[in-house]
């Protein structure tokens, strides 16, 4: 890096290397004037040699004049494009974890833990990492005290969160309990808000800048590379060097999930130009339409890659008392198996006329659930409720109060709260973004008895209910290990005092129970159909035996 701005700075009259964490080569490029204040320099950002630009007019309401900086920055490019290419060239032949590595004395205090510790001075040695790890090893806290290091080693001025919409309110929490470094300016922004509001991402764009930290949790969910958001967050993350992903899910589970986390890291990393590269690469297509994803290659190569950057923290830390597991049956009404085998009959015929695709497999489960959790949807779009033996199951078991429960759906959460009563019931889900919170607190300051949850929802980022419940209830069950496992999280986490019990209400549908083996295997139905999906006959076998 060092080498690489003195070899600039030799080749630009009057310029000055400035010698800080964060080295700057100054130079004139175009003067300044009354009122208007233009500073240019070189820095490199986001593992590049980049011009920035910084126009302060005192005569504007908003003083930065961003409009100049773009037309200045432009200019620069023209002028300087074949000294940068050069000056690239030869930063460039240094390895890229050579590059990427920092040296910040990780700062954190006597409340952290020592698995904590450990994977910060990881996390400081690196100016872009990936951490990974299980539910209720503290993620969060671990990140804000990187950011508190940083700050104090005069890398960055600000925070740029980007999370779940249904977690910001638990984050901030956290940074006001952890949180050691006053001065640090902190931005959340949520995953679902970059897809769908210009505005904050014109706010965004404002706020970041190359002493700006990168906070990207639950990472997982912005691994569609085609996706608006997806795109919007991977280009904030090219505006800045310091960044970090954080997810519960472990590297080697849904590889084809890696490109865009590592992307928002440095493209440099697995260094392939776009997605369609990293897919020739590294996955193997198949099925019906044969652009689905059946299997993995060359994967020591990148996992290769990627470790430098990665660390990884097991639950095994924690030192949880073991779960205790229930499983409990009821039997499908006379009106629920006929739906039930009329759906199956219907893919069925797909398979015979070799017109089924993955969609459709994964549609018909669907209904297939819907019918045993006690509802269809008809050929007209509507809601049809049949009865479910399920509420009888809820009557003979008693759950005690204080019972957290995860539904797959919401006209699930609806039956739960008709037998309960609403009054008695603490509703987390996607139809009560702006209540749902308070509804938590309700339920944890005991004026709630139960506490009914989305998976979608109520699995991620929520903490404070292990202080006041042991007890997770699946109504119905999701394809994802991983949301099952982040769900039981919310209650099986440090500040747990007792044995934590899950319980699940099935049928004897056979859907259900190719669910539960699946997960219990730790693995997603998802992959499963996508392997059997090549061969016709399985296929056909496995749907037989539904």
């Amino acid at each position: 890096m060092q080498s690489a701005l003195k070899k600039l700075q030799s080749r630009i009259k009057h310029s000055k290397l400035y010698k800080g964490r964060v080295e700057r080569l100054y130079f004139n490029f175009r003067p300044s004037k009354k009122d208007v204040k233009v500073s240019t320099w070189f820095e490199i950002v986001n593992d590049k040699l980049t011009p920035c630009v910084r126009v302060e007019n005192y005569r504007s309401a908003q003083l930065r004049d961003y409009i100049y900086e773009s037309v200045i920055k432009s200019d620069i490019y023209k002028q300087f494009h074949e000294i940068i290419y050069e000056c690239e060239l030869e930063r460039q032949k240094v390895p890229l974890h050579e590059r990427l590595k920092d040296e910040v004395d990780p700062v954190y205090d006597d409340r952290s833990e020592r698995h904590q510790a450990e994977a910060l001075r990881f996390l400081c040695s690196m100016k872009v990492s990936a951490l990974n790890g299980d539910v209720g090893t503290m993620k969060s806290k671990i990140a804000i005290d990187l950011c508190a290091s940083r700050y104090h080693a005069g890398e960055i001025k600000k925070v740029l969160v980007f999370l779940p919409v249904s977690t910001k309110k638990n984050f901030q929490e956290q940074i006001s309990l952890w949180n050691t470094c006053e001065a640090l300016e902190w931005k959340i922004v949520g995953h679902e808000t970059m897809g769908s509001s210009p505005r904050t991402v014109f706010d965004v764009l404002k706020f970041i800048d190359n002493e700006t930290q990168v906070i990207i949790d639950e990472s997982h969910l912005v691994k569609n590379p085609l996706a608006k958001r997806s795109k919007r967050i991977k280009n904030i993350c090219d505006k800045a060097s310091y960044k970090i992903v954080m997810t519960g899910t472990p590297v080697t589970e849904n590889v084809h999930n890696l490109y865009m986390q590592y992307a928002m890291l440095s493209d440099l990393i697995i260094n392939v130009p776009n997605w369609l590269k990293f897919e020739e690469k590294y996955i193997i297509l198949g099925g019906h339409s044969g652009n689905e994803v059946i299997g993995y290659k060359n994967l020591d190569h990148l996992l290769g890659l990627i470790e430098p950057y990665t660390y990884q923290i097991d639950s095994s830390v924690l030192g949880l008392k073991a779960k205790t597991h229930h499983k409990h049956y009821c039997d499908l009404n006379a009106e629920q198996k006929e739906l039930y085998e009329s759906e199956k009959e219907r893919l069925l015929d797909l398979i015979r006329n070799d017109e089924v695709r993955a969609t459709d497999i994964f549609q018909t489960f669907m209904r297939m659930q819907q019918i045993t959790s006690g509802y269809y949807i008809d050929h007209y779009g509507n809601k049809v409720e049949i009865h479910t033996h399920k509420i009888a199951l809820l009557k003979e078991l008693d759950f005690p109060e204080k019972t957290v429960f995860f539904c797959k759906f919401i006209f699930e959460v609806d039956t739960l709260l008709n037998f309960f009563g609403k009054e008695n019931c603490a509703e987390f889900s996607g139809r009560n973004p702006k209540t749902r919170d308070a509804e938590k607190d309700s339920f944890v300051r005991g004026d709630k008895k139960y506490f009914i949850a989305t998976m979608q929802s109520g699995g991620t980022g929520l903490n404070g209910l292990q202080f006041v419940s042991n007890n997770v209830v699946f109504f119905s069950n999701s394809f994802s290990y991983f949301q099952r496992k982040q769900s039981i999280g919310r209650v099986d986490r440090k500040g747990q005092a007792n044995p934590v019990h899950v319980w699940d209400l099935l049928t004897t549908a056979k859907i259900d129970e190719r669910i539960m083996n699946c997960l219990l295997r730790k693995n997603d139905l998802a992959d499963e159909i996508k392997v059997l999906i090549n061969d016709k006959t399985k296929l056909k076998s496995y749907i037989n035996s539904l």
